[in-house]
């Protein structure tokens, strides 16, 4: 009841928006994204895109977007993607931005799983920098919302839960994923995450679900509250959704708009930072029990045996 009723005034409040913008005569169509053809895998170094980029919409700049073009969330992503984002929360002239992929079918494919098998203090200074990735989305002035057109597993439901919103279109090319599946690969769900998919969802879901390293459909996540809104019939259309939503959110005054959202989130906060040493020894502790990696080194040898197909 309670999620039928935000779909209805949120859908609402868009209709109301785009009426008002099309009277001030500022909003305009959206261009449709460039689409990689090849896969990236068949690319060379050279060739292939960052793995993070970030630009301005070209009919919103108020808006940026961060694009992710790697499935699996490597170190060097992670410190690549906080370096982009830190830039873009010094640019005064950007309110919002959108989290999205260029990836076919994936959003965030999660944790490169080669990370788990580096040693104890190759991990623990991995698992700081993820840390830190949700750190700078979680406690950023801007408007947040992720765009996930395509799976969002493990870390890729971290990075959509970091937003404010999450929006998610799962029927093309192929029905899409999400979850929370560490103890699928041999790993408990993290303190900090337990506490934040109870917030977002309910603790009744938290405790059917986490343990089982449970993913959802798009339709299954939209019912317990740990997407928002997925009634699209295209990425593009969901994109111009997410563009002409921040751009409403954005109409707010800002000092006041990001002092509320930040006393909102500021007790979750405090207890991601403060808990950290605990959490990163708790998780390389765990990472490398024998279950763990035993789970892991078959999920890298399906993954080998896949690639080579």
């Amino acid at each position: 009841m309670h999620r039928t009723r935000f779909a209805s005034l949120l859908s609402r409040a868009t209709a109301r928006q785009a009426m008002i913008q099309q009277q001030q005569g500022w909003m305009t169509p959206i261009a449709r994204p460039m689409v990689v053809q090849r896969s990236l895998a068949s690319l060379t170094n050279e060739q292939r895109p960052p793995a993070v980029r970030v630009s301005k919409h070209p009919e919103s700049p108020e808006v940026a977007v961060m694009t992710l073009s790697q499935s699996a969330f490597s170190h060097d992503t992670a410190r690549l993607m906080i370096k982009e984002w830190r830039a873009m929360e010094q640019d005064q002239s950007v309110r919002a931005v959108i989290l999205k992929s260029d990836l076919k079918s994936i959003f965030c494919a999660g944790i490169d799983f080669s990370e788990f098998m580096k040693g104890p203090e190759s991990f623990g200074n991995y698992w700081r920098s993820i840390r830190e990735v949700f750190d700078v989305i979680y406690s950023s002035r801007l408007n947040t919302a992720a765009a996930m057109h395509g799976h969002s597993l493990g870390l890729g439901c971290v990075l959509g839960m970091a937003c404010q919103d999450r929006f998610m279109v799962g029927n093309t090319p192929k029905p899409a994923t999400i979850g929370l599946n560490e103890v699928a690969v041999g790993v408990p769900v993290p303190h900090w995450l337990v506490e934040l998919f109870t917030q977002i969802t309910s603790r009744r879901h938290a405790e059917r679900l986490l343990p089982l390293g449970r993913i959802l459909s798009v339709q299954e996540a939209v019912q317990t509250g740990l997407v928002d809104k997925a009634d699209f019939s295209s990425q593009q259309e969901m994109d111009e959704f997410v563009v002409r939503y921040l751009v409403g959110r954005n109409k707010a005054p800002r000092v006041a708009q990001a002092e509320t959202m930040r006393v909102i989130r500021l007790n979750f906060l405090n207890f991601f930072r403060e808990s950290e040493e605990e959490d990163v020894a708790t998780i390389v502790k765990y990472v490398q029990e024998e279950e763990a990696q035993s789970v892991l080194k078959a999920q890298i040898a399906r993954l080998a045996d896949k690639s080579k197909r």
